[in-house]
């Protein structure tokens, strides 16, 4: 069954990017920093769907499983958005680096200068705009390109069968994987890390991580759960829905560890310059800091603990728009306090409607994607057994 992008739908995309619009302009007229900082948290924000969607989809590859076949063209589509996010990241922490986001870009290396910090001249080796730049461009690039590659071979292997497309998947997986091995890392450090110069964390890049991984798999969930209710991915049954569910689940105590275990060691070390970190955190966004451990662990784990929650639809679909609002305000937390400095920090217009439009772009690269091709793959050596899988 094909998906129709009506023009209903576009109107709301259109409509979301125009209360992004309103938003992003009201945001530059009251404090250029908030502006930047909340382009650099949505437009990561969906970028992090289209990333872990393409981690998602090599992993089937490489593990050869079956389970995620019917639901595929989702994973796919989301990918495509790196193609439209890649270029504006590149624009956000480029212009917006140095206008507001990254206070590194403005200090002398020079002992004596004005403008001289010993920590970040330091760190001049790594932290320098030229080498900073070429970074993110060579993320973005090659991101994108390998999502262009695996819908390009997906898209091949549904005309023209056989398994020569299915083995340039997999290889392409191979690609993918090895790169993002370390990106994922290094991208985290010069993208979020380095607004707070002075701060570091080893657990900083499985964190943000984790939490990229929790957004795209509610995400997924998401999409599958609205394609169901317009009666198309007939085939999608609870089985594969209680799969998608033990993701969310598992993933969200992973992050729920990693969260917990930064914490209390830096906490307990108390060393100055590493609690100063979360210590302003606390003091100025304690109900944004806290409230996210309700959305992103509480919340997961009571509500989808058992077999039967898993693959309920109805407790899937409340955990995963908990968990979306729950990692917008994670990523709120560890973006905004080192871009504006400012004091107690909240949640409103500016931030809701920036996310808003950046959704609504994100919804008309996906759903236009989707209606180019069939959302059930054909030729896949294993979708019969994902059509009649079974727990």
């Amino acid at each position: 069954m094909n998906y129709t992008f009506t023009q209903r739908e576009k109107m709301v995309s259109y409509t979301l990017m125009g209360i992004g619009l309103v938003a992003m302009i009201a945001a530059f007229v009251m404090d250029a920093h908030e502006a930047w900082a909340n382009l650099l948290i949505s437009n990561f924000f969906f970028m992090a769907i289209g990333i872990f969607s393409m981690f998602f989809m090599s992993m089937q590859y490489l593990s050869q499983a079956g389970y995620g076949v019917l639901v595929k063209r989702i994973p796919e589509a989301f990918s495509q958005y790196l193609l439209v996010g890649g270029p504006l990241m590149i624009i956000i922490v480029g212009l917006g680096g140095y206008e507001a986001i990254y206070h590194w870009m403005h200090i002398t290396v020079e002992p004596g200068s004005e403008h001289y910090d010993k920590i970040i001249a330091g760190k001049a080796a790594y932290l320098n705009i030229p080498f900073f730049m070429i970074r993110s461009i060579i993320y973005v690039g090659v991101w994108a390109w390998c999502a262009h590659m695996m819908r390009k071979y997906s898209l091949q292997q549904d005309l023209n069968g056989g398994e020569i497309f299915h083995k340039k998947s997999i290889t392409m997986s191979v690609i993918f994987v090895v790169f993002f091995a370390v990106t994922t890392f290094t991208s985290s450090w010069d993208w979020y890390m380095s607004i707070d110069a002075h701060w570091y964390s080893t657990l900083y890049g499985w964190y943000i991580f984790v939490g990229e991984s929790v957004i795209g798999i509610a995400a997924i969930i998401l999409f599958v759960l609205y394609l169901k209710s317009k009666g198309m991915m007939e085939n999608v049954n609870e089985n594969h829905i209680g799969d998608l569910g033990k993701w969310m689940f598992a993933i969200s105590l992973v992050w729920s560890y990693l969260w917990l275990s930064q914490f209390l060691l830096i906490w307990y070390a108390n060393i100055p310059e590493e609690v100063a970190y979360y210590q302003y955190r606390i003091e100025h966004y304690k109900y944004i800091f806290f409230g996210m451990l309700a959305f992103n662990f509480i919340a997961p784990f009571f509500l989808l603990a058992s077999r039967g929650a898993k693959r309920n639809s109805k407790f899937v679909l409340i955990v995963a728009v908990l968990v979306i609002i729950g990692h917008y305000m994670d990523m709120f937390q560890l973006i905004t306090p080192g871009v504006t400095g400012g004091p107690d920090g909240y949640i409103g217009f500016v931030e809701v409607g920036t996310w808003m439009g950046f959704l609504g772009l994100f919804l008309f690269v996906v759903k236009r994607s989707l209606a180019k091709a069939s959302l059930q793959v054909e030729s896949h050596p294993y979708l019969d057994e994902s059509v009649h899988l079974h727990h």
